[in-house]
């Protein structure tokens, strides 16, 4: 017989090995093989594991079962493997009845992605449950460590535990789940390959559309993007809202499920939207207006004789109007109070960066008086030289422009490695 056999040979195993060392080997020589490319080579691969996991399991029980050296016949499982030669243990002879070793049973690869799902839910519960629920990497991390787990080295194991999440969200809202949806679709690249998804059902339609919602979603003007992602913050928040919080909101909550209602079910609660309806609809009416409203009939004389005097009361007030006098100038200062008085002092950025986001900022006719008019932001990015926090300081006195100039400095990113980390930004609205 040859010095190793041929399944511990293509782990890479002598034959001192026991069943920790076979596991770890498969998950090394698993790295090394594109799954889905080379069947072949993964399927050499899994059996030449599994017949080396049951190869170790029936050395174990014969040297527990054995005190003495003996020569024991090969089990069956290795008649495909190698040679048609006996594995000699040691020069002793055998006993002259000797039952075959039982083959040992495999993990079933549902209860191994069960067990593994659990886990890692009970862990996601918990982060939930601490309000940690905006780490989007903290979240994808998490998922990648119980991919990485033994008990999912079986492809087939791995996609039910895909199955498992994906049954998760598409089930409905809980805390997080918003989080987990981009978590989950950057680990199992739902968004590149939507072959992984027709395999999931039903789930995986639902997640197919989600995914396709919120791409639209995030297409919107940037505008009305503010207006959207602040009504989802408002809909997650555990408190009531007030009567003018419906009255403003509900619009654009209705706007979201009329257009994204899979993606919604995902990372809101469904029976909260069906409440703010229920409140919205027992709202009082608005209040009328205290100006009466007037009814005059011009084809009679006292039509006439009540139009004069109305005329002649605007007359008075024009007039009125006309000789008081003008009022002091405007400060500017009192309404847009200058960045000294309360911007961090952060390095600015640097002109050449300015003048390129500058470039991008589209022309917007305005009509805002003499003087200069500036918007002036603090910037925060993270490690990857991404927008981490922009926090207006002061307004150029134009909410579109000042919506310009934010989106320019998303469009940029992400920053070069020289950029500040915190940095300020001076725009200013030029002069026709």
């Amino acid at each position: 017989m040859r010095d190793t056999l041929p399944f511990l040979q293509r782990l890479g195993l002598e034959q001192d090995t026991d069943a920790r060392a076979i596991r770890r080997a498969y998950a090394r020589e698993l790295k090394l093989i594109n799954q889905e490319r080379d069947s072949a080579g993964f399927q050499e691969l899994r059996e030449a594991y599994d017949t080396a996991l049951q190869w170790a399991a029936w050395r174990d029980q014969q040297a527990s079962e054995q005190p003495e050296p003996m020569v024991a016949p090969a089990p069956e499982f290795l008649n495909d493997a190698v040679e048609r030669t006996p594995v000699t243990l040691a020069a002793a002879p055998a006993p002259a009845a000797t039952e075959p070793a039982p083959a040992l049973t495999l993990e079933d690869p549902q209860v191994a992605a069960a067990a593994v799902f659990e886990q890692f839910h009970a862990t996601v519960t918990q982060l939930a449950q601490q309000r940690h629920t905006q780490n989007t990497a903290e979240w994808q991390r998490l998922l990648q460590q119980s991919l990485d787990d033994e008990r999912l080295l079986n492809i087939e194991a791995r996609i039910y535990f895909e199955a498992h999440v994906a049954h998760l969200l598409a089930a409905g809202w809980r805390p997080g789940h918003e989080t987990l949806l981009a978590a989950a679709g950057k680990v199992f690249h739902w968004s590149d390959d939507r072959r992984r998804l027709r395999q999931l059902g039903q789930a995986g339609a639902r997640i197919d559309q989600a995914i396709d919602e919120h791409a639209m979603f995030e297409r919107l003007p940037e505008s009305d993007l503010m207006l959207h992602r602040a009504a989802l913050a408002l809909l997650r928040k555990d408190s009531q809202p007030t009567a003018y919080q419906l009255r403003g909101d509900m619009p654009y909550v209705e706007f979201l499920m009329q257009h994204f209602p899979a993606w919604m079910s995902m990372v809101v609660d469904l029976n909260v939207v069906q409440q703010w309806r229920t409140s919205f609809a027992a709202l009082p009416p608005l209040k009328k207006s205290w100006w009466p409203k007037l009814s005059i009939d011009f084809t009679s004389r006292a039509g006439w004789v009540l139009a004069i005097v109305l005329l002649q009361l605007l007359r008075m007030c024009w007039n009125a109007m006309d000789s008081a006098p003008a009022p002091p100038p405007i400060n500017p200062e009192r309404y847009f109070p200058a960045a000294s008085s309360s911007m961090p002092e952060y390095p600015p950025l640097p002109e050449y960066l300015r003048q390129d986001i500058a470039a991008k900022i589209p022309a917007i006719p305005l009509q805002l008086g003499p003087g200069v008019h500036q918007t002036e932001l603090t910037v925060t990015l993270d490690g990857e030289g991404k927008l981490y926090q922009l926090m207006l300081y002061r307004s150029s006195g134009s909410i579109s422009y000042d919506e310009a100039v934010s989106k320019a400095l998303r469009d940029f990113q992400p920053f070069p490695k020289e950029t500040p980390r915190k940095f300020q930004a001076t725009f200013t609205i030029p002069t026709p």
